[in-house]
């Protein structure tokens, strides 16, 4: 039995194909046009593998890409491993990415979507295109994890149901507490607790979107400084304005993520798509959240108890981290200006707000130490909730 050549240059004709809308695939197309059909109608050129690459992964198309696009192109397209591309194998290559799933469009674009255009590499495209959540990414599931643990394991502790607002372990070593702020730790390990599952679940659910999308495409280490720095900040704030309150939740590292979304979008908001909406949806949250808290604060008949002083440090500890961690690798001179400008703020505004926590000239405005043994401290609040 006869079996009839495959013809690839019948099956796919980038000249009849360029009248559609433009797409990844046309796009592809495109790329066959000026390669081979202009410059070589034989079709016997072969081309760099590194300049095909590049062609395809610079334009706005390759954003949708699927995940088995990139790898394809960079390990599997050169059948024969000569780092070039003939005709024939870019046409094979062409027609395996047009009936690939695209089920994951939506998630690349979207981590894409925190990147200027200017850094969105080929490496950095490769990772997102490869990744599979096994594993994980390191920071952002590893600290939800934790914070999940802590609060069954103080659920169990407590022998109480803990409702939408509480109670939270007040005993805990790791709580901010007033009265004993001379174990530092505390000015950190207080993210791990949370006064109720409307509050965990609130901040589970804002770190993991936000907090993903930037460790995807900047790494582990870039978003657990900006988290951390958050988490510090929003604790130092708190205790000098809110000197007698207790505080829990992640919400200082959480609003530290967010807007370092707003300091990447200032610095790179020429190569950044989707700004103007990502720019109006961090104003709408700034609005809505300090209208809150002054609402709270001051017309309230009952004020809840949460930190607002925490949360506005957050955010500026985000955006004057974001500045420095997330900003275009390509800086031109005012960005480095500001990259130091941020770093100096920030550095500042924690030193001072460190030495205020130790040696506020102000009499009686901490609370006194209270050095009672933590297991009798335990004891006396689980007694008060019979």
């Amino acid at each position: 039995m006869s079996v009839q050549p495959f013809n690839m240059a019948a099956s796919y004709d980038p000249v009849k194909r360029l009248d559609r809308p433009v797409t990844l695939e046309t796009n592809t197309m495109q790329v066959a046009e000026e390669f081979w059909s202009r410059q070589d109608p034989d079709r016997t050129r072969r081309i760099p593998l590194a300049m095909v690459r590049d062609r395809i992964l610079l334009t706005k198309e390759a954003d949708g890409i699927p995940n088995a696009l990139v790898v394809q192109l960079l390990r599997q397209a050169d059948n024969n491993s000569d780092g070039y591309l003939d005709y024939e194998e870019y046409m094979r290559f062409a027609e395996a990415s047009a009936e690939h799933s695209r089920s994951r469009e939506v998630f690349n674009k979207a981590a894409l979507s925190v990147v200027p255009r200017g850094e969105r590499t080929a490496d950095r495209r490769n990772y997102l295109q490869e990744y599979k959540c096994c594993p994980p990414a390191l920071f952002m599931v590893t600290a939800t994890l934790v914070e999940i643990v802590v609060f069954i394991y103080y659920a169990v502790d407590m022998n109480k149901p803990i409702g939408p607002s509480g109670p939270a372990p007040l005993y805990s070593p790791l709580i901010y507490n007033p009265y004993r702020r001379y174990e530092a730790w505390r000015y950190l390990t207080y993210a791990l607790i949370h006064s109720g599952y409307v509050h965990l679940v609130l901040n589970l659910v804002m770190q993991m979107v936000l907090g993903l999308l930037l460790e995807l495409v900047h790494g582990w280490w870039r978003v657990g400084v900006i988290y951390l720095s958050g988490v510090l900040a929003g604790s130092l704030a708190q205790s000098i304005t809110q000197p007698t309150v207790y505080l829990a939740g992640a919400s200082g590292g959480v609003y530290a993520i967010t807007y370092a979304h707003v300091g990447n979008l200032l610095l790179n908001w020429s190569e950044m798509e989707f700004r103007w909406l990502q720019l109006i949806v961090c104003l709408l949250v700034t609005v809505l959240d300090v209208s809150y808290a002054l609402w709270d604060s001051y017309g309230s008949p009952t004020p809840s108890n949460t930190g607002h002083m925490a949360h506005l440090a957050g955010a500026i500890a985000g955006v004057l981290m974001g500045i420095n961690i997330l900003m275009n690798l390509k800086k031109r001179r005012w960005e480095r200006i500001c990259w130091w400008v941020a770093l100096f703020l920030y550095v500042a505004l924690v030193i001072t707000a460190v030495i205020l926590n130790a040696a506020l000239p102000v009499p009686d405005y901490f609370p006194d130490n209270d050095y009672t043994d933590l297991v009798v401290v335990r004891e006396n609040y689980l007694n008060s909730l019979l």
